[in-house]
């Protein structure tokens, strides 16, 4: 019979946090010595149960509230997968080969100890692990919300995710990287803290256990879209549906052929989000013809500079953008992190010193807050052909159906724009498979024209395309191409039409 061996590791709640005294170094993550073997899927029995109330990021269940902390880990590790039991009836116990996450006023008829708000208590054999219960400790109070940590009378606001990130990080065999003399920046330290995603540190750790993931999945695909690979957990049936992960590809050229990208965030209260300009990194994925160092500038509705960045290392937001999980894989590449209030906002990419090339802009939200979101993209530039083409990439999630405008403009750009306009715009909708959704040419001439005109958003010339669908949860990608072959100035646009 094989030596079975358990352990312990608990997370802390501290009142107040200190920021660290000496500069962090680049690497100090620390493991616990055993992990899972390769090749496994490891099932996470949620019994969290119902929130009682509505929590800040809108949800209700516990189990939802925390999925995309197993999402996180999942999207970040290529020799292990979690998979989920949502809302499972499995009892808790000790050694029984379940890996149970759960509410909890002991720790198997042990006390939690002082400030510790969670527990991962697992089991080994052989130098493998066999079983990691997350045990979270119900004494306490927990939230659910993104950002910077929120206090009430000096303490904090317990947010489940970002401890459920750091449990599962003891259970794929990650151990605090502070309590091993090391100065860094990470999820995995002992203390709950400001950060809320996985940091180059916990990356680092992860990849060294279980490998890293080949590519960077991004919500867009090339003119010929493939599977993405990373699987998700199930969501909520009764979750909303939101459109995520922002981004459009096309040939960043000079003049009225630089990528112009609008975005508008809907709601009461200011958006944490991420903008990143990519271009040498697109040439690792296959794409020819590059940006070889994209230059990013957001501005307002007024048209004023709110920022500019090239070489995202020399941001002041470099901090947040490395908290991200998100940092830009080539160091000539372009990021922004900004606080914004609802409103309508431009993101300009262009090559420095006027080069060209393909480049991507992409709009990640770093915080959930449900009372505002990010929505409607829009993107104008050059079409071309071939890689050339217009691409639009966004992510519907949630366990609800979206319904969504996409609508693909040329004629009726002809008194905005000097350069050549797009003459017979065509748009296509790819699901993250590949396969071909929809499709349009001349919007009145499908069957959707009456529903598009009853949604108060036709576009103004015949030639133009539109879309109207409701989507399922997932990947999707709007290509727009001349319907002729024909090329010039062009706009594709999604709009979020749900309330």
């Amino acid at each position: 019979m094989p030596f079975l061996s358990f352990f312990r590791s608990a997370f802390i709640l501290c009142a107040a946090l200190a920021a660290p005294l000496f500069a962090p170094t680049a690497f100090g993550y620390a493991v616990e010595g055993p992990a899972w073997p390769g090749g496994r899927v490891v099932t996470l029995q949620m019994s969290l149960g119902n929130s009682g109330s509505t929590l800040q990021d809108g949800n209700t269940s516990w189990n939802v509230a925390t999925l995309p902390a197993v999402d996180e880990w999942n999207a970040s590790m290529a020799r292990l997968q979690f998979a989920t039991v949502m809302n499972s009836s499995v009892p808790l116990k000790s050694n029984d080969g379940k890996n149970s996450v759960i509410f909890t006023n002991d720790v198997f008829g042990a006390p939690f100890g002082a400030g510790v708000v969670a527990i991962t208590y697992y089991w080994t054999s052989g130098g493998n692990l066999t079983e990691a219960d997350v045990l979270f400790n119900q004494a306490e109070t927990f939230d659910s919300y993104r950002g910077d940590l929120q206090f009430v009378a000096g303490k904090p606001i317990i947010d489940i995710r970002r401890v459920l990130l750091h449990e599962l990080g003891h259970a794929l065999g990650l151990d605090h990287p502070d309590d091993a003399g090391q100065n860094v920046t990470a999820v995995m330290n002992s203390v709950v803290s400001d950060t809320y995603l996985l940091t180059s540190d916990d990356l680092a750790g992860i990849h060294s256990l279980y490998g890293a993931p080949s590519g960077t999945p991004t919500p867009t695909a090339t003119p010929t879209p493939t599977p993405t690979p990373a699987p998700s957990a199930t969501p909520d049936p009764n979750a909303p549906s939101r459109l995520v992960n922002l981004s459009s590809r096309m040939e960043v050229g000079t003049g009225d052929n630089v990528l112009i990208g609008g975005f508008i965030i809907q709601g009461d209260k200011r958006k944490k989000i991420l903008l990143r300009g990519l271009g040498p990194s697109l040439a690792a994925v296959g794409v020819p013809g590059a940006l070889q160092d994209p230059q990013l500038t957001l501005l307002d509705s007024a048209g004023a500079v709110i920022e500019t960045n090239d070489n995202w290392r020399d941001s002041p937001e470099v901090a947040d953008i490395l908290a991200s999980a998100l940092p830009p894989t080539d160091d000539r590449e372009s990021a922004i992190v900004a606080r914004l209030n609802p409103g309508s906002y431009t993101i300009i990419v262009e090559g420095v010193n006027r080069t060209t090339g393909i480049g991507l802009v992409e709009n990640y939200t770093l915080d959930t807050y449900s009372g505002s979101r990010a929505a409607n993209i829009s993107t104008r530039g050059r079409v071309g052909s071939g890689n050339g083409v217009l691409i639009g990439g966004f992510i519907v999630r949630g366990g609800t159906d979206k319904t969504v405008i996409i609508r693909a403009l040329g004629p009726s750009l002809g008194g905005f724009a000097s350069s050549v306009i797009l003459a017979n715009p065509l748009v296509e909708l790819h699901n993250g498979d590949g396969t071909i959704v929809a499709s349009n040419n001349d919007w009145q001439n499908g069957s959707q024209a009456d529903a598009i005109v009853a949604s108060g958003l036709p576009p103004s010339n015949p030639r133009e395309s539109a879309l109207l669908l409701t989507l399922g949860p997932g990947n999707y990608t709007a290509i727009v191409r001349g319907a002729d072959g024909g090329e010039g100035i062009g706009l594709v646009e999604v709009y979020d039409v749900d309330p």
